[in-house]
């Protein structure tokens, strides 16, 4: 099949690749990385964003099922809810809500590791 640069679900793919290898790049050519407590909280925030946006172009260009990508949503909520603790403990106690932040972190860095894996893939 012939593949046309104006089809919309290879377009869709190729931006998915294009965002997924930016953030990869970018985490690879040491761009700063946050040092308090909120600038990676905001990274992190940022990052479920990414994942969520990631999953649905992805679904869109017919690279993930819509029932993976309802899972990665509901692990995004999960991460989000993560990340909402981390942020309400950090008042009280920065040591533990630095580690649940960490904890939020890994499930985010799963995801955007499966979404990596499913750019080239189809359904």
């Amino acid at each position: 099949m012939k593949r046309s640069l104006f089809n919309p679900r290879y377009l869709l793919g190729l931006v998915a690749a294009l965002a997924v290898g930016l953030i990869v790049g970018c985490s690879a050519l040491g761009s700063a990385t946050p040092d308090t407590f909120n600038q990676k909280l905001a990274v992190s925030v940022a990052s479920v964003s990414e994942v969520r946006n990631t999953a649905t172009t992805l679904l869109q260009a017919g690279k993930i099922s819509v029932a993976d990508a309802q899972n990665i949503q509901a692990q995004a909520d999960v991460a989000r809810e993560g990340l909402n603790v981390a942020r309400g403990m950090s008042g009280v106690d920065l040591t533990n809500a630095s580690s649940r932040l960490e904890v939020a972190n890994a499930a985010l860095r799963a995801l955007q590791a499966y979404l990596i894996t499913k750019q080239g893939a189809s359904k």
